[in-house]
């Protein structure tokens, strides 16, 4: 053993919460954008194909210290 632990409940929660605000805020800024511009529903879906990388990304990022 090396000694180091895993992530702790605190950190598990927080990689949650950051999923969410990268979902949420993907999917927003698409809607918004999409009903600024009349592009509807592609923009929409962009942004939230983007929220979902973006989440992804910071998961990775923060779980890769525990590997």
């Amino acid at each position: 053993m090396t000694g180091r632990t895993g992530p702790t409940y605190v950190e598990f929660a927080s990689m949650g919460a950051t999923a969410a605000a990268c979902v949420a805020v993907g999917f927003g800024g698409g809607y918004w954008i999409g009903e600024a511009t009349g592009a509807g529903t592609t923009v929409t879906f962009a942004g939230l194909v983007l929220g979902v990388l973006a989440a992804a990304a910071a998961i990775y990022f923060k779980i890769r210290s525990y590997l």
